[in-house]
Order: structure tokens, then sequence, then C-alpha cells
């Protein structure tokens, strides 16, 4: 099965293959635009991302950067009109397009790297795991319908690991992850008895890779802002970073220095999780540890207090 490319990474394999053409022609966006006859900011926001660029405008740049044969041509023009294709976008009123566009890399991406302290990335979620956590994190008025388009997302996303060729997860994930109760009332300790069952479930496939940093490592660097590194599978598309900057946004890193950073702290992270065997072990030991319901409460005699 060929690998799902979104008209996320067409958008930015154009833009970036656009600045290459021009770079070996030995122009800058300014002579660009002067020879064009469209101003330098149109090409800066065409380079960036910003905008679309329709086929006449592709074919007049294409031109302009020497690239002549007919079969060339075609293809940087299907890749325009893959690129205005529309995913995610139909979730737009109700996540924000930073994060819809990180859904667009996520989905297309070979391997990915994450590092979460408070909440199981999204990929990692039970359905009802995750509306507990949508719905905390939604306002008090929300709309009943904006909570079940959110978990919609979700279960959308999810799809990526059933592929033929699902993508290999790394995941390092602080202790409180799996000991934090996720919902309300008598509901939450089954609600991560199950989350915590299907977490060991899903960390038994050969492409997930799962471990747990223990409280014992004391603080740590992941502590600091869950971050996600993606990989893609053609070797042209280099690495994108994405930070978490609240529940449903996401900013986006490529510069080669941040990338390399982050991807030094995984692996620094890496040194002081457990095994993925001890992962494991002990996910299913806070499982069991867990009660089926709240505690009862025993009385106390007024020397004990």
């Amino acid at each position: 099965m060929a690998q799902h490319i979104d008209p996320t990474i067409q958008r930015r394999r154009l833009r970036v293959r656009l600045r290459q053409l021009r770079d070996r022609k030995g122009m800058t966006q300014k002579d660009t635009g002067q020879a064009l006859e469209w101003g330098t900011a149109k090409i800066i926001r065409i380079e960036a991302g910003q905008v679309g660029i329709s086929d006449t405008d592709l074919r007049a740049l294409l031109e302009l950067y020497g690239v002549l044969e007919a079969d060339q041509v075609a293809g940087y023009v299907e890749m325009a009109r893959r690129s205005r294709k529309q995913h995610w976008h139909i979730y737009r009123d109700v996540m924000n397009q930073d994060f819809l566009i990180y859904l667009g890399f996520e989905s297309s991406a070979s391997a990915l790297r994450q590092s979460a302290s408070l909440i199981l990335p999204g990929l990692l979620q039970t359905e009802e795991y995750a509306r507990a956590v949508i719905h905390a994190f939604s306002p008090p008025d929300a709309a009943p319908h904006h909570i079940d388009r959110k978990l919609e997302i979700r279960t959308q996303r999810q799809e990526i690991l059933d592929r033929a060729t699902p993508p290999s997860l790394s995941i390092l994930l602080d202790e409180a992850v799996i000991r934090r109760a996720v919902g309300t009332g008598d509901d939450s300790t089954k609600i991560m008895k199950r989350q915590l069952a299907h977490l060991n479930d899903i960390g038994g496939r050969p492409n997930v890779h799962l471990r747990v940093i223990r409280f014992s490592q004391g603080a740590h660097m992941g502590l600091m802002k869950p971050f996600t590194i993606l990989t893609f599978p053609d070797e042209d598309d280099d690495d994108l970073l994405f930070l978490q900057n609240g529940p449903n946004s996401l900013s986006t890193r490529d510069d080669v220095n941040t990338i390399a950073l982050y991807a030094r702290q995984f692996l620094d992270l890496e040194k002081i999780a457990l095994s993925e065997p001890a992962t494991a072990r002990l996910i299913d030991e806070v499982r069991v540890q867990m009660q089926d319901g709240p505690r009862p409460r025993q009385s106390r005699t007024v020397s004990e207090l």
C-alpha cells in the first residue's frame, strides 16, 4: 500500500522545491518578484506557504527558473493541485489552524517521537479517556456537538495505526500520565483501568515503543513541555518539530538547530526511562492497584484525628 500523503505535505514540498529552484537559479526573492512584476511580498508568501499558487502563476515561476520539460512541469502542477485539497480543514469550527496543520503532517509521517508528562498522546487514547479529556479542556458552556466533533478527530487520527504500513511510534511518558485519574466520579477508575489495558495492548505492537520515566528520576526536561518530532518517508522531507502550546494548539519548528536540540533531549530522556518490558509491567501493576470505585470512608476516633 502506498504511503498516505496529506495535502499539508504536498504544500510543504512545493514551497521547498520552489525555493530550491530559485536558489539554483541564483535569484533572490526580490529578483523573482521584479522579473514577474509580482512584488517581493508575493514571492515571500508563496515560499512561506502562507498562500496557495494558481497553475498560471506556478507555470510562470517554473519558466523563469528554467523548468521547461513537459513532464517536470506537469509534476509540479499536479503537486500544486493536490496541495489545494482539504482534509482536516472541515474541523476548523472546533480546532485552530495550528492543530489542523499538525494533523496533516501526522497522517503522512513514517515515524513519530513524542514526550508527554500529563496526558496521554491522542493516538493512544481510548474513546472514553479522550471524551473525558476533551470535556475537561472545554469551557463549561461548550456545546455537546463540539465535543463530539473533537472526539471524531481523535478517532480519525488513530486510523494511521491500522494501515498496512503504520508509522513507528516512540513515546516517552512521565509516570504521572499513567497514574493521573481522568474522568470524574465513580467512572474515573474504570476509564483508567480500561485505558491502561489498551495502552499495553497497543504497546505490544511491533511499531510502537512505549516507555515510562519513573517518579524516582526526579525533575527532567520532559516535564517542561510536550513535544513531537515527525519524520517522513521521503528523504527530501526534513523532520518537523511540534510544541504543545495548549490543549488544542501547537507551534511548528522546522529549523535544523531547534529540531536537533529536541532530538538530543529525546535521547537523554530515553536513557532514564524504563525498558519496554518494565514499562508494560508497571502499567499492569498500576491498573491492578486501582479500585473499582471510591474507597469506603473509615470512621476515626478522636485520638486518631
